[in-house]
């Protein structure tokens, strides 16, 4: 299941492995344990951690793009896949994007909240290579299926000591100013100055809203080398584990991003 419309953007490309191997899972159906691309990506329980870090600076490249989107759609076809979240793009390589289609790409993605690419020849430095900042966070274990914004839980959301952040349960968009619920049943606890049970009533309202909110929602079908780049400031997604008896191998990268924040605007 691909993102709803609903919080700094991933993305993920999915390969199809070589010389299978027959097993049985838990709910005793043969499937075929592959020899996936790239397997040192596996998820892992690692020992090493690293020391709290300062907050860092952060620029937004979607604030340098040109809106008018003429430096990157010339020969690309453009589909939005639902008229409020969601659009492929065909006939585009990531791996070919000048710094200016970069900066469009992202105005793009923060507009629509997911974009879709196909056929995509792009290797793991060509994904890296999409964000200029530093990287820091390289695997992360996710044990459940929930609807969520990529690790929320953290001030930059970046391994390192257990951490708690307060957040603003509605946070504004940086670039489109736009507000959205920055809340998911994964990582947000509690609200604060609210009683336990107030808190506890309202965020089960707005999980179930999240979950259930099928006109701001799209589903992507994925093939050998598509990906997906979402905005995780104002989505949030879910793998939907009906592939069996396949195999689904996706490797993803995530940029640094800003602070959250709420602005008090007129803008809804």
């Amino acid at each position: 299941m691909a993102p709803k419309n609903n919080a700094p953007t991933s993305s993920g490309s999915t390969s199809v492995a070589s010389s299978p191997a027959p097993v049985k899972n838990a709910l005793n159906l043969e499937v075929e344990h592959a020899v996936f691309t790239h397997p040192e990506l596996f998820g892992e329980f690692p020992t090493t951690t690293y020391d709290p870090i300062p907050e860092l600076p952060y620029e937004n490249r979607a604030l340098k793009a040109d809106p008018s989107f003429k430096n990157r759609l010339a020969d690309a076809t453009v589909t939005h896949l639902e008229p409020k979240i969601g659009t492929e793009i065909l006939n585009l390589q990531l791996h070919e994007l000048t710094d200016s289609q970069k900066d469009e790409l992202a105005l793009l993605v923060a507009q629509r909240g997911v974009v879709f690419f196909r056929d995509q020849k792009i290797s793991i430095e060509d994904q890296l290579a999409l964000d200029s900042e530093k990287r820091i966070k390289t695997q992360a274990l996710e044990p459940v299926n929930l609807w969520h914004s990529d690790v929320s839980y953290e001030r930059q959301t970046l391994r390192r000591p257990i951490v708690e952040f307060e957040h603003p349960v509605v946070r504004t968009h940086p670039v489109t100013g736009r507000k959205a619920l920055y809340v998911n049943a994964q990582f947000t606890t509690r609200i604060n100055n609210l009683s336990a049970a107030e808190s506890a009533s309202i965020l089960r309202f707005l999980h179930q809203h999240i979950a259930q909110g099928h006109e701001f929602q799209v589903r992507y079908r994925w093939t050998k080398d598509a990906v997906a780049i979402w905005d995780n400031r104002a989505t949030v997604h879910y793998a939907t584990y009906d592939y069996l008896p396949g195999n689904r191998h996706a490797v993803r990268v995530t940029p640094h991003g800003e602070t959250p924040y709420f602005e008090i605007t007129n803008e809804p």
